[in-house]
């Protein structure tokens, strides 16, 4: 077993978490923390927007009439909608997988596992989506930064859906739903410990609650007034 660090942010801004995902990266690679699991919720709401994905997908008007934050994250896949009612986890980490698909099926597998532990029975959908009754619950991105891997995503629990469908204006053919909608209630705070399980068996980690560190504090900040809290990023295409 390895000791990871798990950082919890629970709800914060759109801009910061984002930025947090790539502050943590940069630290991992410059070996100044250890390998990290990293929870939150976007308040307020918010559009996270693939690598290359166009902004022509998301209905901005809409947004700005809600205050939905719009920002764009370094890894791949496509556009997403997150509030209050989506969890969402980033595996920030060294190790001997090198193989896109290999994590993708580890880390979903973790996903079902503890999705199980309430009373699901999800299934997967190479590479990246985990299923229930046919229906996207879980979708994941990943960046790799030299030898350090940045896997991030989401699992809905009740996510306001309509919402969800009035901001993306282009979505996946797999229609999405929550937790909430396939019949169960599941408390954030008790997915978070069946994930924290499941993540751990996966990858041989035994997770130790701690904080962000001063270095990455700072370079947070120094990301959002340069990156993520611009325009010029999150709305280039």
């Amino acid at each position: 077993m390895y000791t990871w660090r798990l950082v919890d942010t629970n709800l914060a801004h759109p801009y910061y978490v984002t930025a947090a995902d790539d502050a943590i990266s940069i630290a991992r690679s410059q070996d100044k923390v250890p390998n990290t699991l990293h929870f939150y919720r976007r308040h307020p709401p918010g559009v996270s927007v693939g690598r290359s994905q166009s902004v022509k997908d998301v209905n901005l008007e809409e947004c700005k009439r809600r205050g939905i934050i719009v920002v764009r994250r370094r890894s791949g896949g496509g556009t997403i909608y997150t509030d209050e009612g989506c969890l969402i986890y980033a595996l920030i980490f060294k190790s001997g997988l090198s193989n896109p698909n290999e994590i993708f099926t580890r880390v979903c597998a973790s996903i079902i596992s503890a999705l199980r532990r309430f009373g699901f029975n999800p299934s997967y959908k190479a590479p990246n989506d985990v299923l229930i009754n046919g229906r996207k619950v879980s979708g994941s991105a990943m960046v790799v930064r030299g030898n350090v891997t940045l896997i991030h995503g989401t699992v809905i629990v009740s996510s306001d859906l309509d919402v969800m469908r009035k901001i993306l204006l282009k979505r996946g053919k797999t229609e999405v739903t929550s937790l909430e909608n396939e019949g169960r209630s599941v408390e954030i705070k008790d997915l978070k410990d069946a994930l924290a399980k499941e993540f751990g068996k996966t990858l041989y980690a035994e997770f130790e609650k701690g904080s962000l560190s001063d270095y990455e504090r700072v370079l947070i900040e120094r990301l959002i007034e340069e990156r993520y809290g611009r325009d010029e990023w999150n709305l280039w295409r």
